[in-house]
């Protein structure tokens, strides 16, 4: 059995910080003892990792968002002018709408 001298710690926090904490390892790609371990480190300046920061152009980023402002305009617009929708009209708008969800969360992974 290998000893590599680490000591089990337990601690409690609420429902509304784990999800956090989970969010953040999702979104690291990392397991949240080791997002903790490394935060609690980091604290005493002692980090064990180094969260690099990926160079992007935010100019295309920006545009893309312009664009999902712009369907959301269309959409909201089509939906104040009380016109009858169609079921296939309002399938459609709930799939631009999930389009929509999907492209910022990918633009805010990114950021």
């Amino acid at each position: 059995m290998i000893n590599n001298n680490k000591v089990k710690t337990v601690f409690y926090i609420n429902k509304e910080d784990k999800d956090l904490v989970k969010s953040q390892c999702d979104l690291l790609q990392i397991k949240p003892s080791f997002f903790i371990r490394n935060a609690v480190l980091e604290k005493l300046k002692k980090p064990v990792f180094e969260v690099e920061c990926v160079k992007i152009d935010t100019k295309i980023y920006i545009s893309q968002l312009m664009k999902i402002g712009v369907n959301l305009n269309q959409i909201a617009k089509k939906l104040n002018s009380n016109a009858k929708f169609m079921i296939a009209d309002q399938k459609e708008v709930l799939d631009n709408i999930k389009l929509i969800t999907e492209h910022i969360l990918e633009i805010k992974s990114q950021l």
